[in-house]
């Protein structure tokens, strides 16, 4: 994480960015972004009809001379989202950097979520902490780059139970980081997530090995998670069908994401995070 994640010329990129929320929010704390609730922002909205309960000192007077009764301005009032990053830190992602490109994405959408003025909790998927809070605006950036950097992963297997059993607490945006290598049901998970009312990208991480593997012969498989160990005989028939069945494996998760409203990108572990954040991302739920 210390190896020149944020060039300056990265971070300028990233002033300029923001994410895309399709459903306003209608809690949390003063914010940047607009919520259907009405409340006492600058931006005005509506008028509605003066009742006994109100505030008088938001009665319109210059409506009250046009029309002869009492009307209340109302606003636009400004809310926070929030946004959950779930991070996959079982040992399958300590392979071939992909644990290293979940943190710089990570640490990516923190640092676009602190500069709106939005609310950033970061929950690494196998950890007895959840909703990890460490502050509000850039001064607090370096708080969640220190945080990130500690994460440990050298946990076993993927574990989503914590995630289901979590309080959302209204709208929001759930970010998964992981490489989905899991036995548990993903579709459970992105349909509790979509009836908690959150907005959800799931960011899917292989490693170029795992997509495109280049190896033959007689072979002993460990299982990095479970320790469970295999004898094979790789052939081009069987790296044939591996393929054939990790394309299956994303499709079926983009087609659930599809089906639940969510959003699916297939990465690279090799891929730069200028290019996923700049390219792969932009126009979909980044927005310039």
């Amino acid at each position: 994480m210390n190896e020149q994640i944020f060039t300056s010329d990265f971070m300028n990129k990233l002033e300029k960015l923001s994410i895309s929320v399709k459903n306003m929010a209608t809690y949390g704390l003063a914010g940047s972004r607009k919520s259907k609730a009405k409340g006492m922002s600058v931006e005005f909205s509506d008028y509605r009809e003066y009742v006994p309960s109100d505030d008088f000192r938001r009665i319109d007077w210059n409506a009250y001379g046009r029309f002869k009764k009492l009307y209340i301005k109302l606003f636009m009032e400004e809310k926070e989202a929030v946004f959950r990053i779930f991070i996959d830190n079982s040992k399958s992602m300590s392979f071939n950097n992909k644990n290293i490109t979940s943190l710089r994405l990570a640490a990516a959408f923190t640092y676009i979520t602190l500069n709106n003025l939005d609310k950033v909790l970061i929950n690494p998927l196998i950890s007895n902490e959840t909703g990890i809070f460490l502050g509000q605006g850039k001064n607090s950036f370096m708080k969640h780059i220190s945080y990130l950097e500690n994460i440990d992963f050298n946990n076993h297997e993927t574990s989503f139970a914590g995630l289901k059993k979590m309080n959302f607490n209204g709208s929001g945006i759930s970010i998964i980081i992981s490489d989905l290598f899991t036995n548990e049901n993903i579709e459970d998970v992105i349909k509790f997530l979509a009836f908690n009312k959150q907005q959800i990208l799931v960011l899917h991480i292989l490693s170029e090995e795992e997509m495109n593997p280049r190896i033959d012969g007689k072979l002993k498989m460990v299982d990095s998670e479970t320790g469970q160990e295999k004898n094979l005989v790789i052939t081009p028939r069987l790296l044939k069908k591996y393929k054939e069945n990790v394309k299956r494996f994303s499709n079926n998760i983009n087609d659930i994401c599809s089906k639940y409203g969510a959003t699916y990108v297939n990465i690279k572990s090799t891929d730069s995070i200028e290019k996923i954040i700049l390219e792969d991302l932009i126009g979909t739920f980044i927005m310039i």
